[in-house]
């Protein structure tokens, strides 16, 4: 798994509990780049793009992980 650098909420979270910044780039069609920049002020800020929602929520209800729309929104 690579090392995630960045600590931004709720990103931080979201992709630690995916796996990782690889296995949550593979799973939203990004490279590790991309989803890097969730976790970082300079990017989104810890901000999950809404478009990769979906995927995410689908992925976390068939593999069990208890993540929620309130969870990717920041409430």
């Amino acid at each position: 798994m690579a090392t995630i650098k960045g600590r931004c909420e709720p990103a931080f979270t979201i992709c630690t509990m995916l796996g990782g910044v690889t296995k949550t780039a593979k799973l939203v069609g990004l490279t590790q780049s991309g989803v890097s920049l969730w976790l970082v002020e300079r990017g989104t800020g810890g901000r999950v793009p809404q478009k990769y929602w979906p995927k995410m929520l689908k992925y976390a209800d068939k593999h069990k992980i208890k993540i929620t729309i309130k969870m990717l929104s920041g409430i």
